[in-house]
């Protein structure tokens, strides 16, 4: 009994060491591996389509990360309210 349990722990053990870490993307656009893109950080403001008169601030970036010896750079968004540029909510209507 205990050779058998020692011969599952052993092929567990073995099928766990076996698999490859995977870097799993929604969207590929994301992330870069190589060197870090070129424009960044880029802001912006964009006007919230249904909240007249709130706008975001977005800023793009790109984060350096390590896997398996490759660099890999990850797009981040930072988003936080502003006041919209331009004509005040009251005025919008």
């Amino acid at each position: 009994m205990k050779r058998i349990l020692i011969v599952l722990f052993g092929l567990g053990l073995a099928g766990c060491v076996s698999q490859q870490p995977a870097v799993n993307l929604n969207n590929p656009d994301s992330a870069i591996v190589g060197e870090k893109p070129e424009g960044y950080p880029r802001t912006y403001i964009k006007q919230l389509p249904d909240l007249p008169g709130f706008c975001i601030e977005v800023t793009e970036d790109w984060r350096e990360n390590l896997h398996q010896g490759e660099t890999i750079w990850r797009k981040e968004k930072t988003i936080k309210s502003v006041n919209c540029p331009g004509k005040s909510w009251w005025q919008q209507r």
